[in-house]
């Protein structure tokens, strides 16, 4: 446990300043989001609560792939810890998500106040959107792991030409999280949600293979 708490102090570390970023753009753009309702203007909550949404689902992968960036920097980190690959990168993917839940926090608190100002219920969000939420932040981050190791190989070997080969994988990528959504759809979210899980277990098992062999040799 002691290893643990010092990894994940370690990712607070790298992650925090980005987090502190994150979160003062977030709630930039939320006040500027409801301002229109101080003058009676037009406040459309569907599309502003699916905006939130989509930023923290995203936001997680941000975090993960700066700390994984920041840390490659200096590649004898990871081959004299005594920690494991998977632990180190586990660490990150657990800080991540941690840190949503905190972006998760700030926008129940703002629908909060939204909720006594205007009157809006739908701001603060329910579980099934929490659990979409992180859900998709985990896939997002266990799909940008393998990317970010393939483009960092294929750019020692053939430079730019890295870029648009990971285009067509993350294209592909892309193509095969449509096809989870439209599964979880058809055959309801408990099983939609295995599914998710499944494929975010198998991508991020595979990048973590590729980084150690990259780490490695």
């Amino acid at each position: 446990m002691t290893g643990w708490n010092g990894l994940l102090r370690k990712e607070w570390m790298l992650m925090r300043y980005t987090f502190i970023a994150f979160i003062v753009v977030f709630v930039v753009i939320a006040v500027s989001s409801f301002a229109p309702l101080a003058v009676g203007g037009i406040f459309d909550l569907v599309e502003i609560t699916n905006m939130f949404s989509y930023l923290q689902m995203y936001f997680g992968a941000l975090l993960f792939i700066h700390s994984l960036h920041t840390d490659m920097k200096q590649p004898d980190i990871w081959l004299h810890s005594p920690a494991s690959i998977t632990q180190l990168l586990a660490s990150k993917m657990l800080m991540a998500l941690l840190l949503v839940g905190v972006s998760n926090l700030i926008w129940s608190g703002i629908g909060v106040v939204a909720y006594f100002i205007g009157g809006f219920e739908g701001v603060i969000p329910g579980w099934p959107n929490l659990l979409k939420v992180f859900l998709t932040a985990t896939f997002a981050i266990s799909a940008s792991l393998p990317i970010w190791v393939i483009y960092r190989l294929l750019s020692l070997k053939i430079g730019w030409l890295a870029v648009i080969v990971v285009i067509i994988f993350f294209t592909l990528v892309s193509m095969v999280w449509g096809i989870i959504e439209v599964i979880w759809g058809e055959i309801g979210p408990d099983i939609g949600s295995l599914v998710y899980i499944l494929v975010s277990f198998v991508l991020f098992a595979g990048g973590a293979i590729l980084l150690e062999k990259k780490v490695r040799y």
